[in-house]
């Protein structure tokens, strides 16, 4: 049976149970943010942030709940059986909502069908990075440190795009290493860190927080360009390792069947919050850059990075689970 016709059954199981909602009287009661990575990582960061602005515009607590696992499907499936009053919403990335379609043979909900987009957050590279005492300075001569050991490196990631940078980075860089799976992008720096990995695929924020503090060293970003916040590393697109741009999304979703004009409430909230100046600094702390679509942009280009997504699982050469 194919991915879709699977999505499709799964999708059935997953039907939220019907709700009345009101805009004029939402939110009722306190709102929860789900979240599909552990806590310190950049989603859970950024919830955090969310959630203490959205609690002071909609007038009721709103609380984060982290349920990593997956990559962000735990969360989602709980979010897509979710009572449809806008009570109940998650913090999603393209690792949930674009990647897992390729990177597994069955989900227990469907991205596109199950869930009312929101509004689009920001977008964030990964980076490589090694520890100061490698003698790799670049990708390159990290190739060359694989091939140079016998059994060749192991190394570390933590979500989707970690872990798909990762594998073309022995696909198409010549990285000769074992991958090891962490719940979360910090648990992979600090084993890389104690010295018991080789290298590590990190997000920008917690890689870049590592870099800048003197702890680890950075030897490309997977972005179009290098970042500014980390002056003098390359992007794997420079290096020819990758052909574009592998970065990250995340944006918020509600279940399905949530009334438009909550959805489109929240849209607003949630935009007038990211472009306030703690908003933009937020940003720029994360290594990230805007990404304010509008739920029906999200929507639309979500659809679109389930076909992208595709591909790079292809190319990376990574078999669905």
């Amino acid at each position: 049976m194919r991915r879709r016709d699977l999505l499709r059954l799964t999708a059935g199981a997953a039907i939220a149970p019907a709700a009345t909602a009101r805009a004029d009287t939402y939110p009722a009661r306190p709102v929860t943010i789900l979240v599909g990575f552990p806590a310190g990582t950049a989603s859970d960061t950024v919830s955090r942030f969310l959630a203490e602005r959205l609690a002071s515009r909609l007038g009721q607590p709103v609380l984060v709940e982290n349920r990593p696992g997956v990559d962000g499907g735990i969360a989602a499936t709980a979010v897509a059986r979710a009572r449809a009053d806008g009570h109940t919403l998650l913090y999603s990335t393209s690792s949930a909502h674009a990647a897992n379609v390729s990177l597994y043979r069955t989900i227990t909900y469907d991205p596109v069908t199950d869930f009312a987009p929101v509004a689009g957050i920001l977008r964030q590279p990964t980076v490589v990075l090694v520890r100061q005492d490698s003698t790799a300075r670049s990708v390159q001569e990290l190739a060359a440190l694989s091939r140079a050991r016998v059994g060749g490196l192991n190394y570390g990631y933590g979500n989707t795009s970690t872990r798909v940078v990762g594998a073309l980075l022995q696909q198409r860089g010549g990285v000769q290493a074992q991958s090891v799976s962490f719940r979360g992008n910090p648990q992979s720096l600090t084993e890389l860190m104690a010295g018991r990995l080789d290298f590590a695929v990190s997000d920008a924020f917690t890689g870049a927080a590592q870099a800048q503090a003197g702890t680890l060293r950075a030897l490309a970003v997977s972005g179009d360009a290098p970042t500014p916040r980390l002056p003098g590393v390359p992007s794997l697109v420079q290096a020819g390792v990758l052909e574009n741009a592998v970065v990250a999304w995340t944006g918020v979703f509600a279940p399905a069947a949530v009334p438009g004009a909550i959805v489109a409430r929240l849209e607003t909230e949630l935009q007038t919050i990211m472009a306030e100046p703690d908003g933009t600094a937020l940003l720029d702390r994360l290594v990230a850059e805007p990404f304010m679509l509008s739920g029906a942009a999200l929507g639309q280009y979500m659809r679109a990075d389930i076909a992208r997504w595709a591909e790079y699982v292809r190319l990376a050469g990574i078999e669905p689970q």
